[in-house]
């Protein structure tokens, strides 16, 4: 924590520089200010007013950008839900992994209803807080297909889960509490067997690929089987709340999913590193639209690895590997020239850059 914000919350701040830094005049960290602005406001403190007016006027990407990583104390997350309206801005805070069932409680009458789906999704925090169902059902905004998943959870799902998905439930929550299973597992939806789902189809050759052999990550470990079959039992949309959520093990094996909005979220993971988007911009199994979405991404791509790999691979839109072309090194323009795996256009691009420099 900056000095000025830890003074400022042991209210050891003089006022002048409080004004300043709650009216975000200071040079603090950005996640240190929004600390500040939250203290500011739920302690009642003179600079409510202020610090409210402060996170109303701050960009949404800047905000965004702040709150990808941890938060800690999660009265930040708090503070966006109840002031800001913006649907991604919501969205990444009521999906954060350090937002509580408390706070969800508290913010739900200030969110708009085009988010209220996403604090509904989230079944483990309104078992552990019901009044959430109250809340959402007499939202003024909650349109009737809310309510109505609402009474369908709080009478099919809460009272009459079968008993192998309670024993399920509970296995999962120990291996969770032992460290054995990463945490996002606890958080996943649960399924309502009284509800219709559709099953969803697996391919047949990545299924002999996951059970005949092991799967791997971007370093060569091997995910443990029980993982794989684990992951395999998972309905559609438990995949795709762990692919927001999981770990690393879960996002190796989730990439592999044919299934785009899985393979989408999960290069979207806030938890996913540089090595994991590496190995992923060389598999020939994702679509290209997770190809895309590294490839605008200006920290990923300052990465040779990462550009050499978005560029050679095969899936990925031609306009986007010719517009990285030039960053190739001399060495490997010379090996693409040559390699029938890549695409003739890029070959013939790669062998003119080439003869200009001779020349």
């Amino acid at each position: 924590m900056h000095p000025l914000v830890q003074k400022f919350l042991d209210n050891q701040l003089p006022e002048p520089m409080a004004n300043a830094l709650v009216g975000g005049s200071l040079p603090v960290p950005q996640l240190d200010l929004l600390t500040a602005l939250a203290h500011a406001t739920f302690k009642e403190t003179p600079y409510a007013a202020k610090a409210v007016e402060t996170i109303l006027g701050m960009p949404e990407s800047l905000l965004i950008s702040t709150i990808i990583g941890p938060v800690e104390p999660p009265d930040v997350l708090g503070m966006i839900l109840m002031h800001r309206k913006e649907p991604g801005l919501l969205e990444t805070a009521l999906l954060h992994e350090n937002l509580t069932a408390e706070w969800m409680e508290r913010v739900i009458p200030h969110l708009p209803g085009s988010v209220l789906e996403i604090s509904l999704n989230n079944q483990v925090m309104w078992m552990e807080r019901p009044a959430i169902l109250d809340l959402l059902e007499f939202h003024p905004e909650a349109e009737y297909q809310i309510k109505r998943r609402v009474n369908e959870f709080r009478f099919d799902v809460l009272r009459l889960l079968p008993e192998e998905v309670v024993k399920e439930r509970l296995a999962i929550i120990d291996e969770v509490e032992a460290g054995k299973l990463d945490k996002a597992w606890a958080e996943l939806p649960i399924p309502a067997e009284t509800l219709e789902f559709e099953e969803e189809q697996v391919d047949e050759h990545l299924l002999r690929e996951r059970l005949g052999k092991p799967i791997l990550d971007e370093e060569g470990n091997e995910i443990s089987l029980s993982l794989t079959q684990r992951v395999m039992r998972l309905r559609t949309n438990q995949k795709i709340m762990l692919a927001i959520k999981g770990g690393k093990e879960e996002r190796t094996l989730l990439i592999r999913e044919s299934n785009r909005l899985i393979q989408v979220n999960v290069i979207r993971n806030g938890r996913i590193t540089e090595g994991e988007v590496a190995y992923i911009a060389q598999m020939r199994t994702v679509s290209a639209e997770v190809l895309r979405i590294i490839a605008q991404n200006r920290d990923w791509m300052k990465k040779y690895t990462i550009t050499k790999n978005i560029i050679q691979n095969p899936r990925t839109p031609l306009p986007i590997a010719l517009n990285h072309l030039k960053r190739m090194h001399e060495f490997d323009l010379k090996l693409m020239v040559t390699d029938r795996n890549v695409a003739e256009l890029l070959r013939r691009e790669a062998k003119r850059m080439i003869e200009g420099k001779v020349h």
